[in-house]
């Protein structure tokens, strides 16, 4: 499946992927409850010029939202040097807080089985056989483009 402009989706799933401002804002407001695992942050395995950084966010220790940063190395060191003092806080604590930050472009499209990223995603046991709805935004910063995916898991729209 390419790449939407806008989900063919409805309701709930439409509203969260659609969601302008920072998701895990968006769960505290309507969950009461977030935390974020960071389960990678380093050398992309694939591309060892890239730095990626992976997390779960989680409402009452259910994965919600998984996210998936990608960026080049020497930006990590200029451009996107916040990055590094992130640790367990969201991006959007970067993202909607700097001026010098704007979103470029914002895509929609089903994870599908066969993805990279829907197997790692099984394989960590944060769902089965669902069809997994996933956005992709590019973010700019002095110039430098930062990647950032993410998958709206099945507890979240369960809920």
């Amino acid at each position: 499946m390419s790449w939407l402009i806008s989900p063919k989706v409805k309701g709930k799933e439409f509203s969260w992927l659609t969601e302008e401002g920072p998701l895990t804002e968006r769960l505290k407001n309507e969950f009461n409850d977030v935390r974020v695992d960071v389960i990678y942050e380093g050398l992309a395995l694939d591309e060892e010029t890239d730095y990626i950084r992976e997390v779960i966010i989680k409402s009452h220790d259910k994965p919600m939202i998984f996210a998936h940063t990608r960026l080049k190395v020497t930006d990590l060191e200029d451009s996107w040097i916040c990055l590094k003092t992130l640790g367990q806080q969201s991006l959007a604590n970067i993202l909607f807080k700097d001026s010098q930050i704007s979103r470029r472009s914002l895509l929609y499209r089903i994870c599908e089985p066969e993805d990279v990223l829907y197997k790692h995603l099984k394989s960590m046991g944060c769902m089965h056989e669902e069809i997994l709805w996933m956005r992709q935004s590019e973010w700019e910063r002095y110039g430098k483009i930062l990647l950032l995916t993410e998958v709206f898991l099945p507890n979240l729209l369960r809920q």
